[in-house]
């Protein structure tokens, strides 16, 4: 029988100075929407790779694998291609290859969580661990790695919560692993994010010019959704949701979110140190949608204090369009301008 035990990595990092943050970013292999780290602090990462042979855990035996190591904030991923050896023949702790390996980091007081992809022999491996939170000094997190390549907190992407359409609502925001992730913003009608949300940069609402006696004046008018064409509601082809996910996916309707309203008892709660609103359907299953604020010009909204979700369709006037917020004393349908950056919680029709 093989021993009962799992491979211990340890990856001890230490203090790194915030003037070397411009550098750090250099190294991430994928970085969407940067956030303010400050201070840094130390990860003590421990990667438990585990089989189950007859119902008991037992050890694989490994001298060196390859790894995509990824600290996961409230709305923000950044991952790093890293190499992990064994310290000698004999010992199960491993160290942490700088010569092949991006630095792994984390900040103060935002929640977090580190998800790895390990490519060992050919197997796909995955890990994830729970939420954590740094206050004030150094902690140890511990990934377990399934040899069948399952996270240990897999979850569906969309949850059935008993409502009469039998509608299902997605598990996380668009562009987010887990439901107390923000997630991605997206101007309304378009289908990425982006660094600034302003009328001259939206999709459907470009630059034009027109000459009156010599003169070339220049101006911006609608293309889409408005007077001109009719159209109210999302076409898949501007439906984030849609263009991200597939053809099943699409961002909910005004209808269909009073739906999760009326049948659902809602709370505003505190979910491993995101605050949100908790929704529970008539069956008992849950969602959570995380108070993730909103995007204007380069800066974030409210983050933490309300949540901004965008519906489908434009309102009377052509400049917004529905959403619905949430906060700790409300809970309604509304309207935005559309080219505010706002999150989106899609729902699935595909059953």
């Amino acid at each position: 029988m093989k021993r009962f035990i799992a491979n211990i990595i340890r990856v001890k990092l230490g203090y790194i100075l915030f003037s070397f943050l411009g550098l750090m970013f250099l190294f991430a292999s994928c970085h969407n929407e940067p956030i303010v780290l400050n201070p840094l602090t130390t990860l003590n990462i421990e990667l438990q790779k585990k089989a189950v042979t007859d119902g008991i855990a037992s050890k694989i035996e490994i001298s060196e694998f390859d790894a995509a190591v990824s600290v996961a904030y409230s709305d923000d991923t950044v991952s790093y291609k890293c190499h992990f050896i064994a310290a000698d023949n004999t010992s199960e702790l491993y160290i942490y290859d700088f010569k092949h390996s991006d630095i792994v980091y984390a900040a103060i007081n935002i929640p977090f969580k580190v998800l790895v992809d390990v490519i060992d022999d050919g197997n796909n491996l995955h890990g994830e661990s729970e939420v954590y939170i740094i206050e004030d000094s150094p902690i140890a997190i511990t990934v377990d790695i399934d040899i069948n390549g399952s996270a240990p907190h897999e979850q569906k992407p969309y949850i059935d919560l008993g409502l009469p359409s039998g509608l299902l609502w997605a598990t996380c925001n668009l562009g987010a692993t887990s439901p107390e992730v923000y997630g991605n913003y997206y101007a309304w009608g378009e289908n990425y994010s982006k660094e600034s949300y302003i009328w001259d940069n939206y999709v459907h609402y470009p630059e034009d010019t027109i000459i009156i006696d010599t003169l070339i004046y220049t101006y911006r008018t609608f293309i889409k959704y408005c007077e001109s064409d009719g159209l109210t509601n999302l076409e898949s082809s501007d439906d984030a949701a849609t263009v991200n996910l597939g053809a099943n996916w699409r961002i909910p309707s005004s209808d269909e979110f009073e739906e999760l309203l009326i049948n659902s008892t809602t709370t505003w709660t505190t979910r491993n140190g995101v605050n949100g609103y908790e929704f529970v359907g008539p069956n008992g299953n849950s969602i959570f949608l995380p108070a993730a604020g909103g995007r204007s010009e380069e800066s974030s909204i409210n983050k933490g204090a309300c949540g901004f979700y965008w519906l489908n369709s434009v309102t009377y006037d052509e400049y917004y369009a529905y959403g619905f917020i949430l906060d700790s004393t409300s809970l309604n349908e509304t309207s935005y301008y559309r080219m505010y950056g706002q999150t989106i919680r899609p729902v699935y029709d595909g059953r």
